[in-house]
């Protein structure tokens, strides 16, 4: 689907006037990242050595798996395919980190049971105890990448947003990656500028640093807010002209949703300090499910979602595309 040319997008808006200004009271959370060891998922609780180089290039992957739609196992099933299928694909010597956003306690249950998973990456997080909200962001990391921290630190946010960072290093330089999810909807006062300001404030305390996920631009200011904070953009640094249909990631799968709203370039890939991010380009369009149809109770929503370009049985996996890139470092 697309929109008409030069649509404006409005998702609604939420009054923000009654939280708190103060990030005194929110400082860094620290928590634990996962190997999968003695057939569980355990605790890393001494780093490995650090290496004298990174290596590199290393992929970089992001999506939003909708927590809203029915299905989720299948959906979550499917986009693990979905997404071995790119892993596999990579020269052996490139690892990868995947940022996965809108996860659910589900989501999390299939992750730690995929084989593929276990044998080759850590995980941030085996349950949502560290998330604010029914749904959450996860990192998985390939086991080649030395981290040496992971921590997460909260927006001001009416939706229990935040940004969990990870850390890689070796010898000479940490390089640190954070995996958000920006608040929805128009909110008045605006609370993306903020929430930006304050991750990207991390990734300039690094010596390198990238931010990337569901940025929810659907406001004029999106679009500066790299600008703003001494960051660039990988769609913009690759070529890509704001606006294009080739930069949308989200409206094209969302049915009712993309209609009402048309489509737009929702999710992002930021960067700074001594790397550069190339490459760019959209993952996951047309990624679709067999579902069994049996039994459904769907109200007429529901099903208006489902209806553009799907057969009868037929689920997007989600309605955002990823991204993937090559990070390297400089």
């Amino acid at each position: 689907m697309t929109s008409p040319p030069g649509k404006q997008v409005s998702f609604g808006t939420v009054s923000t006037a009654t939280l708190p200004r103060s990030e005194h009271s929110n400082p860094e959370r620290p928590q634990p990242y996962y190997a999968f060891s003695s057939s569980k998922w355990q605790p890393i609780t001494t780093p490995s050595p650090l290496p004298t180089s990174l290596p590199g290039p290393i992929k970089l992957i992001t999506w939003n798996i909708d927590f809203r739609l029915p299905h989720e196992t299948q959906r979550m099933t499917a986009a693990l395919a979905y997404l071995h299928t790119l892993i596999l694909a990579l020269p052996s010597t490139v690892p990868a980190i995947i940022f996965l956003q809108e996860m659910v306690s589900t989501d999390l249950e299939i992750i730690k049971s995929t084989p593929w998973l276990q044998s080759s990456f850590h995980i941030t997080d085996t349950s949502s105890e560290n998330w604010a909200h029914q749904y959450g962001t996860t990192t998985l990391i390939d086991k080649r990448l030395p981290i040496s921290s992971v921590f997460r630190r909260r927006y001001i946010s009416k939706m229990g947003r935040d940004a969990l960072f990870v850390d890689i290093r070796d010898t000479t330089k940490c390089i640190r990656f954070c995996n958000t999810h920006l608040e929805s909807l128009i909110a008045r006062p605006a609370l993306r500028p903020a929430q930006v300001k304050l991750a990207s404030g991390y990734l300039h305390d690094a010596d390198g640093g990238v931010i990337v996920g569901d940025f929810n631009a659907i406001e004029a200011f999106d679009g500066r807010l790299h600008v703003e904070n001494g960051l660039k953009d990988a769609y913009l640094e690759n070529g890509g002209v704001e606006g294009e249909e080739r930069g949308w990631t989200w409206g094209m799968q969302s049915g009712e949703e993309g209609r009402r709203y048309g489509c737009s370039r929702m999710d992002k890939v930021m960067f700074c300090g001594r790397v550069e991010v190339r490459g760019l380009e959209r993952i996951g369009e047309g990624v679709k499910v067999r579902v069994d149809e049996e039994g459904e109770d769907e109200d007429e929503d529901d099903e208006d979602e489902w209806e553009v370009d799907l057969e009868v049985g037929e689920r997007w996996v989600t309605d955002h595309l990823g991204l993937m890139a090559d990070l390297h470092i400089l």
